[in-house]
């Protein structure tokens, strides 16, 4: 029964990864894959280089050789274990299928162990993307070692059995807070903004962490041998081929995961009946007041209830938004240093520069993309709007104005700021609040557009529309790289002089609107018809 499951459960992820029925379909599915190779081989190739400097500074000191293979092994923990911790969450608890499931004369913790199989491969996908490339460029610096290759295979196999242990008990815990807790998208809210805080933080100091690194090695590589234990029998089990040290971290990998099976394959009953349980009225309370409110109204406020019950939803179509407001706060609390360094665009005038400006100002709007996975997240309920005496205009025209109520005001905000800090004129302000607002605008209609030629309709987890639907992917990828595009020109047309400011970033605002006006033709004469066949 547990391979069962696990092949079911496999079946309908590739089924919806590949969205199986036409050839435009089909299309899209090898498009989508080559763009995954892409993005695999660029984070190998990152790795390598990463790793083949700190192969050859450790390799020739045979004493250090250990600390090689524990930084690599640190590394792909740490990797796995935060892009699973809060899909574990998701995958084992929240699953829209759990309680066809468990209606069912199956065991839960045969449930629960399939889910966890699954995110084991991801573990598995995540942790090769570091060991493959680390073990290239150890035997690259250091030579070909048939025991060492051997030896480095098995524990790395056995590494990310430790971390999807640990990401499935940080699953289960988040899972119990929210469940009791009464705004349960507040507190997933507040845990996914903490780990965002701890990967920004580290991405950014990155290159000074390895600098540090470099230079006190003996230091960290002593205290590894304390806290980081089990690290450090991985890579000294590698480099100096020492069975008992191989066994022991085994031992350990294999008792977290076993301790996990056990205690959550024993709660997996409770949790997921409590996370899915309705919260009973109190005895004596009175019936809410209901109050008439026009149609437009009542799509409107329940685009916002769906957006705001939805911590997936919120982090991953809104991140543009907070990024928006920490931009604002640190361009007005470093507005000296930014104005020293437009002293090198000396030559732009001030509408020229604040034209400039807004450009940048609309990346960050671009990666607002409420509207992109808004349609697909009706899921299985979308009978319900098909069904009810409701224009479909009506209903898309909410969505559209779910998008720019959340967007428009926190991009405006972002355009005064700059307009302060550059200090511009009465044509560099108009240039710095309107441009960015006509990106927000194309990103809305151009992502429902996206949305309704390519709906993702058949998931069981809300994160699938959000973060794995084509229309997400396009809508932001087309918007940002139109902005990326346009940066480039500017440095190679306009600092070249081949072309003069004025005329370049008009001719860009230009292909923005037309851009903007093509997809507002086809939402409203095309949009409705294709939102009713669905």
């Amino acid at each position: 029964m547990l391979w069962k499951l696990i092949k079911i459960r496999l079946q309908g992820m590739f089924r919806r990864s590949v969205n199986r029925g036409g050839k435009g379909k089909k299309s899209t599915a090898i498009l989508f894959g080559l763009l995954m190779l892409y993005c695999l081989g660029a984070f190998c190739f990152m790795f390598y280089m990463m790793f083949s400097a700190l192969a050859e500074v450790f390799w020739p000191m045979e004493q250090f050789r250990w600390f090689y293979f524990a930084l690599v092994g640190l590394m792909s923990f740490a990797l796995s274990f935060f892009l699973t911790a809060f899909t574990a969450k998701s995958e084992l608890f929240e699953a829209k299928d759990n309680e066809l499931l468990l209606s069912m004369p199956i065991r839960p913790r045969l449930i629960f162990l399939s889910r966890m199989a699954v995110l084991m491969g991801t573990e598995y996908l995540i942790s090769l993307i570091v060991m493959i490339p680390a073990g290239i460029a150890w035997f690259a610096a250091a030579g070909f070692n048939a025991v060492t290759l051997v030896l480095y295979c098995l524990a790395s196999l056995l590494l990310p059995v430790c971390s999807a242990g640990l990401a499935c008990f940080i699953g289960w815990l988040l899972a119990r807070l929210t469940a009791r807790a009464r705004n349960k998208t507040l507190v997933t809210m507040v845990f996914s903004l903490l780990f965002l805080a701890v990967y920004f933080v580290v991405y950014f100091n990155a290159n000074a962490y390895l600098q540090k690194l470099l230079q006190n090695y003996q230091a960290v590589a002593g205290g590894m041998m304390g806290w980081g234990f089990l690290f450090y029998w991985y890579g000294a089990g590698i480099a100096s081929a020492d069975p008992l040290l191989l066994l022991g971290f085994a031992a350990v990998c294999l008792a977290v995961l076993a301790l996990t099976v056990y205690l959550l394959g024993r709660s997996f009953l409770k949790v997921t009946a409590t996370g899915t349980a309705k919260r009973r009225k109190k005895s004596g309370a009175e019936p809410p007041q209901l109050r008439p409110s026009t149609l437009s109204a009542a799509l409107l406020k329940k685009e916002f209830k769906r957006f705001t019950s939805s911590a997936i939803y919120m982090m991953n179509c809104g991140l543009g938004l907070i990024l928006s407001v920490i931009a604002a706060v640190a361009l007005l609390l470093s507005a000296d240093a930014v104005r020293d360094f437009l002293r090198v665009f000396s030559f732009l005038t001030p509408t020229e520069l604040a034209l400039a400006a807004s450009i940048i100002l609309s990346f960050l709007a671009s990666m607002d993309i409420v509207t992109a996975p808004s349609v697909s997240l009706e899921g299985k309920n979308l009978w319900i709007l098909r069904t009810a005496p409701v224009p479909a205009g009506k209903i898309l025209k909410a969505k559209l104005q779910l998008h720019l109520c959340l967007c428009a005001p926190v991009t405006l905000l972002l355009s005064v700021a700059a307009g302060i800090v550059l200090q511009s004129d009465l044509p560099g302000w108009l240039a710095l609040v309107l441009v960015p607002q006509l990106f927000v605008l194309l990103s809305g209609v151009f992502g429902l557009m996206m949305n309704l030629l390519l709906p993702k309709l058949d998931w069981t987890n809300e994160a699938v529309p959000v973060k794995q639907s084509m229309s997400v992917l396009v809508t932001m990828l087309s918007t940002m790289l139109f902005v990326v595009l346009a940066v480039m020109g500017f440095l190679f047309l306009v600092m070249s002089g081949i072309m003069s400011a004025t005329v370049y970033f008009a001719l860009v605002i230009a292909v923005a609107a037309l851009w903007l006006l093509l997809s507002w033709l086809w939402l409203c004469k095309r949009g409705p018809k294709r939102f009713e066949r669905l």
